[in-house]
């Protein structure tokens, strides 16, 4: 079975979904070719052909970028249509926004016998403008029609497909999204890493790794430090990630008062030691498919306040931590100082998380879950109506 993914957004969380997928399902029954974009700013994070080279996965350049122009996008289309033609390849498998679009345009245009699309958080949720959040509506509804299946990654992204009338339900299954546990390297000593970071043992640490872009709301995170250190002026705030908004954040956090108390540390490989360092992770995000780094995070066992978002949700499922209202920074810092004065409510969310992520969490469930869609739909069945495929189902 030859498979191409088309994917635009090669940094984060989408990074990390489609390399777990490609790397794990390239082997003797799914040949996988990667097509994707060199124009994204990375901030960094630049490690995505890199990696996918090592893996001996062949990959493609087609230059995408994030936003619309009629030129440049036409222009990826026809380079699209093209890798499709000569690849003969028997699905593909689009990837987000952008490249969702052009993707299953070119492929239905080479007549390719079966389209699959991922989602990875839609985009549409995250527009505060009703005009604008219609059109992307409509963008992914005509882009539906020409997809065999929409996977979305978590349970409520799939809700919100049918609410939204996406696509119907016989084209729409859920497969959570999975990791591959992080972990620091042997040598990993936490005191030394915190002295890094310019902290001490002394000091609490509330940290995120995320881009710094408006999906993630860095100003809702600076706005609920901003209280915090009002009441616990010794609480430290550490940001791992580049973005577009790095300046804008790091002005807000001057005109708040509290740049002593934060770290910016744009992108980092090392992600495991960054986070083995925080004593509270948080994730203000305004929409989500479902967020990777919270997996990670429970993986290590962090306690996590998260805003109650279409996959942030589905992640914690109700035990593995807290969720508040997105936008709230009040709630987020009222919450924080909650569970900063109760270290054993802490302890506990941390052990769910980590009990939680063992049971639902990894990688493999998720492409194996995924090569039986690809399985499915080469075959003469079809996905049924009520073929959810949750963590909870799929092992």
């Amino acid at each position: 079975m030859r498979v191409l993914h088309i994917v635009e957004a090669t940094t984060a969380g989408v990074r990390r979904h489609v390399q777990e997928l490609v790397c794990g399902l390239d082997g003797q029954h799914v040949h996988i070719t990667v097509a994707c974009s060199p124009r994204r700013d990375t901030f960094g994070d630049n490690r995505f052909v890199h990696d996918l080279s090592r893996a001996n996965i062949p990959v493609c350049l087609v230059p995408m970028s994030r936003e619309i122009h009629l030129y440049q996008d036409g222009y990826a289309l026809l380079r699209l249509i093209h890798i499709i033609r000569s690849g003969n390849y028997d699905i593909v498998h689009t990837h987000s926004s952008k490249a969702g679009f052009l993707g299953r345009l070119a492929a239905r245009m080479v007549r390719t016998p079966k389209t699959i699309h991922t989602p990875n958080g839609l985009y549409f949720l995250g527009l505060s403008s009703p005009l604008k959040r219609r059109f992307y509506l409509m963008l992914e509804q005509l882009a539906a029609h020409f997809s065999d299946c929409i996977i979305a990654v978590s349970p409520s992204e799939h809700a919100v497909l049918q609410r939204y009338k996406v696509a119907p339900p016989n084209r729409t299954v859920c497969i959570e999204n999975g990791i591959t546990p992080i972990t620091p390297p042997p040598n990993y000593n936490r005191y030394q890493q915190r002295q890094t970071l310019g902290q001490s043992d002394d000091n609490l640490i509330i940290g995120t790794v995320a881009r710094l872009t408006e999906q993630k709301n860095p100003f809702m995170f600076l706005e609920a430090a901003a209280h915090i250190l009002r009441n616990l002026p010794a609480t430290r705030f550490v940001w791992c990630g580049g973005g577009e908004l790095i300046e804008a954040t790091e002005h807000y956090a001057d005109r708040l008062g509290i740049t002593h108390a934060c770290c910016f540390l744009g992108h980092r490989d090392d992600v495991a030691e960054i986070m083995s360092t925080f004593d509270i992770f948080w994730l203000t995000s305004n929409y989500e498919g479902l967020p990777q780094v919270l997996l990670e995070a429970m993986s290590l066992s962090i306690p996590i306040i998260a805003t109650d978002v279409v996959g942030s949700r589905d992640a914690l499922g109700g035990i593995a931590g807290w969720l508040v209202p997105p936008g709230d920074a009040q709630a987020l810092a009222q919450t924080t100082l909650m569970l900063i004065r109760r270290p054993d409510w802490r302890a506990s969310l941390a052990h769910a998380g980590h009990a939680q992520f063992l049971e639902r969490g990894g990688a493999d469930r998720m492409v194996r879950a995924t090569e039986n869609v690809y399985k499915r739909l080469v075959s003469p069945s079809s996905i049924h109506d009520d073929q959810v495929v949750s963590m909870r189902k799929v092992h």
